[in-house]
């Protein structure tokens, strides 16, 4: 019996001794154990084999079949979403996203219809904190404008998709203080239409979108070199300035959850925001100034992306599923919901005002804020070259004052030399749960000729 299974049984136990009308948290290690033991490889399996079975998901494919085209995938996954609402106790509630975008591509109409399946899981007590989970679910073969042939689009984009779907049914039943967004995007393949949607859709309500991840490609291990790729994922996130943008916090949440809740399966940081020339779904949410990443396979294999269902020298080509990995998807799927699991159950992150290294010894001052009614947090540290936090220590491990703000506070991190190091904050729950990390500006970010920042910090 693998460890997600033994800590889901040891839980009803574990919450047994706790003294009727005690409000001890469930600590989160326990809450994520429970959540990655509802995630099994077989079900990933049978929904990418549904998805690539209507033939083609291409945006301009049929829309009133009832077994082929984007129509008839659209409708089973809003079927497969509503049947998590009961479990949820109504917080869950699900919509199609109509819109009509613009399309630049030769050969396509200039305006396509796009249609997006949204589930949202409504948080308990702070609601207006939105995380997005995404795949998009739409297809394409060889020829972009192909709304007819066979595209199966198993790992590219079933794969992300049937990981956004994995995550609603392992989370649903379950209550977080922020709202998480599952989403399958429509039109990705002709520029990002469904994605660019949504994220236009949130930006003009001013909706407060701590981080978005998209699974973009996650199905397939076996590279073009023959060798499997099956104990790792890539995570892309965009920096316009230095490596500690808001993406590349939302990254290193991801690597910190993978790291502490799947042991023996790594997230590699890719300093990238995506593949060399390449695009996906977390770009339209960079644009509108939110924390995103995407997750990819290891190594790609390009017979198994936009190429129709064919041979060639004998090697089959075409994105089947009977080449996708269904124990990686559900590994891939056990990050995700770890992440969304620790960023929706923690607080919000600090702010974090400023640092600088003291003049009398080699430690750091760092002055920060904390959300109201936080009292805990925790300091983190690395090397400038370093690509992940290296040291962390807890609020009661050192000495933490009052600030100079009203409702700031100062604490020293001896031995963090400044110069040296880049230094942060990460707020922390009463369950354990933590935030992505805050860190100070950087004090060496060039201005443009114009006077104004050379990018903005997302």
């Amino acid at each position: 019996m693998n460890d997600h299974r033994v800590a889901a049984l040891l839980l009803p136990f574990c919450l047994a001794v706790v003294p009727a009308g005690a409000q001890t948290p469930v600590p989160i290690r326990d809450k994520v154990a429970a959540l990655l033991a509802r995630i099994e490889p077989a079900r990933l399996e049978s929904d990418v084999r549904t998805l690539a079975s209507f033939g083609t998901r291409h945006v301009l494919s049929a829309t009133d079949s009832a077994t082929a085209g984007t129509g008839a995938a659209r409708r089973w996954l809003r079927e497969q979403f509503e049947a998590c609402v009961a479990a949820s106790g109504g917080r869950l509630t699900v919509r199609l996203q109509e819109a009509t975008r613009p399309c630049a591509r030769a050969g396509l109409p200039r305006e396509i219809p796009i249609v997006n399946v949204l589930a949202t899981l409504r948080g308990t007590t702070d609601p207006d904190r939105i995380y997005v989970i995404g795949g998009h679910y739409d297809s394409r073969n060889g020829r972009e404008a192909d709304g007819a042939g066979a595209a199966p689009g198993a790992s590219d984009d079933a794969s992300g998709t049937a990981v956004a779907l994995a995550a609603c049914r392992a989370m649903a039943a379950s209550e977080f203080p922020a709202t998480i967004v599952f989403a399958a995007y429509d039109g990705e393949e002709q520029g990002l239409l469904g994605s660019a949607a949504h994220a236009e859709e949130l930006a003009k309500a001013s909706a407060n979108v701590d981080g978005m991840i998209t699974c973009d490609i996650v199905g397939n291990t076996l590279g073009m070199d023959g060798q499997r790729h099956d104990s790792w994922l890539r995570c892309f996130s965009y920096a316009p300035s230095g490596n500690d943008s808001y993406g590349r916090s939302m990254a290193r949440a991801c690597t910190f959850a993978a790291a502490t809740h799947v042991p023996g399966f790594t997230v590699k940081l890719i300093f990238r925001g995506d593949r060399y020339g390449r695009g996906g779904d977390h770009r339209s949410f960079f644009d509108a100034g939110y924390p995103a990443i995407r997750l990819t396979e290891p190594r790609e294999d390009f017979s198994r992306q936009h190429a129709n269902v064919t041979e060639r020298d004998g090697r089959p080509y075409g994105d089947l599923p009977e080449f996708c990995d269904f124990a990686f998807m559900a590994n891939v799927a056990r990050v995700v919901v770890a992440t969304l699991a620790e960023l929706a159950s923690a607080p919000p992150p600090p702010v974090v005002q400023s640092a600088a290294l003291l003049r009398d010894r080699y430690d750091t001052r760092i002055a920060f804020t904390l959300p109201a009614g936080v009292e805990d947090c925790e300091f983190v540290w690395r090397e400038t070259t370093a690509p992940d936090w290296q040291g962390a220590v807890r609020r009661t491990d050192v000495v933490v004052e009052p600030g100079r703000r009203a409702g700031a506070l100062s604490a020293v991190l001896p031995g963090v030399v400044l110069d040296d190091m880049v230094v942060g904050v990460r707020s922390v729950g009463a369950d354990g749960s933590r935030s992505r990390v805050a860190t100070p500006p950087e004090p060496d970010r060039a201005p443009t000729r114009t006077g104004s920042s050379s990018g903005r910090d997302r």
